[in-house]
């Protein structure tokens, strides 16, 4: 009896805290279903040159570009681009060699709720997703490198919020100087 008395709380225990997860998840406007890599590429050719060079300390610039896509009436596809280039200087030719490249779109299939507006989707899909993403993107490059044969590159963490804003205000510019008219409802496209 006292067996069942238990089992009965846990139950009703259990039933609260989905019941509680479900309104939790409903305050969201998105939910990421997947992650993937999409495309990825890493080129090594200099991968000899840290033993013909003593001192050799590369410089390593990283871009990156967040795409979305639209799938169907609330699912979209947003993709993190990243290219890095690392070179390094050559002490007897004095010219830069590239050490590696790396060339990554990492994808997310992300479920929008289509009852919020377009201000506040648009955000979630530019802003806190690609934030989501950026650990296992991170992760990927640094075990990537490392398997090149270089210690671990871990990226420094983006700022996807002043990302959003600059696209933002570049897409208001390139739209002000092609219409006389001044229009600031300019958003960043969403394919």
């Amino acid at each position: 009896m006292a067996i069942q008395q238990k089992l009965k709380e846990e139950n009703t225990k259990a039933e609260a805290s989905s019941s509680d997860k479900k309104e939790v998840h409903s305050q969201y406007p998105f939910y990421i279903h997947e992650q993937y890599v999409k495309d990825l590429s890493f080129e090594n050719p200099n991968a000899l040159l840290k033993y013909r060079e003593k001192n050799v300390s590369p410089d390593v610039s990283v871009n990156v570009l967040a795409n979305v896509s639209k799938i169907n009436e609330d699912t979209y596809e947003v993709i993190l681009k990243l290219n890095i280039n690392s070179e390094a200087k050559d002490s007897t030719t004095s010219k830069k060699n590239t050490i590696f490249l790396l060339d990554l779109s990492y994808g997310a299939l992300v479920s929008v709720d289509k009852t919020q507006p377009t201000d506040v989707i648009e955000p979630a899909l530019f802003v806190h997703v690609p934030f989501l993403m950026f650990p296992f993107v991170r992760e990927l490059i640094a075990t990537i490198t490392k398997n090149g044969g270089y210690p671990s590159l871990l990226l420094e963490p983006i700022d996807f919020a002043s990302l959003y804003i600059q696209k933002k205000r570049e897409a208001e510019k390139n739209k002000v100087e092609q219409t006389p008219s001044n229009s600031s409802d300019t958003k960043p496209t969403i394919n």
